[in-house]
């Protein structure tokens, strides 16, 4: 007699359990989603983050799957990479990897913001700080994806030299245009051609050292030609 009551305390007891647990999860907010937590940037605020990921404040905590919310919310174009995590009882937590804007690109009236990977980041009214490309036509664009041009090998070219000029601190103009099948860059009055940028950064070494040379001697026009695997060419009257 005594087992079988025990029995019965136990099955009420776990009863009890259910039915608050039963009552917790669909008449309070306390095992529904109100918090979402994320690292910080100025492309991204919470209502971007809940529009992405397709989270809902207030869905309950054990319906949310974090693995797609991570996938949805990497289609957003600054997020290069994200991942999902849930705290018991109310919230999610985004660690976010951003996307950063690198140079403009300019064609006809349009300019876009891309980064270092080609990903167009956004339509822009005016150009950012930093180098603009023009030279590549593009019919259409997507944001967050890598942008649709012909000679795409060249416009990788050119993130290189971006590259390469941010390593060495030099100082040239922030325009710099493909035309004729070379990469212009402009220093003043001074240019320097890189034809298509393949073994672009031999090129840029050789072209630092005619410059300097040419600083040392106070020449600041003409055209530095490097854009062939032989030797570099200055010629003092531009083309």
């Amino acid at each position: 007699m005594l087992k079988a009551l025990k029995r019965i305390l136990i099955a009420l007891v776990i009863l009890g359990l259910i039915a608050g647990g039963v009552y917790l999860y669909f008449n309070t907010d306390l095992l529904r989603i109100h918090e979402i937590n994320f690292n910080p940037n100025e492309h991204m605020d919470e209502y971007d983050i809940l529009r992405y990921s397709g989270i809902e404040k207030g869905t309950p905590y054990f319906e949310v799957n974090t693995d797609e919310a991570a996938k949805k919310l990497m289609q957003h174009p600054y997020v290069r990479y994200a991942t999902a995590t849930k705290q018991f009882p109310n919230t999610i937590t985004f660690e976010i990897v951003y996307r950063k804007h690198f140079f403009n690109i300019r064609y006809s009236d349009i300019v876009l913001s891309l980064d270092d990977q080609l990903h167009v980041l956004e339509v822009l009214a005016k150009e950012n700080d930093g180098f603009t490309v023009e030279g590549f036509a593009f019919d259409s664009y997507s944001a967050g994806k890598v942008i649709d041009v012909q000679q795409l090998y060249v416009l990788e070219n050119i993130v290189d030299l971006l590259q390469l000029i941010e390593e060495s601190e030099l100082e040239c103009d922030p325009l710099i245009i493909f035309k004729d099948r070379n990469i212009v860059l402009s220093i003043g009055q001074l240019k320097v051609k890189f034809g298509v940028g393949e073994n672009i950064e031999s090129k840029f070494n050789a072209f630092i050292n005619i410059y300097a040379s040419l600083k040392q001697d106070e020449v600041t026009t003409g055209t530095i030609d490097v854009s062939s695997d032989g030797l570099p060419v200055y010629r003092p009257f531009g083309e």
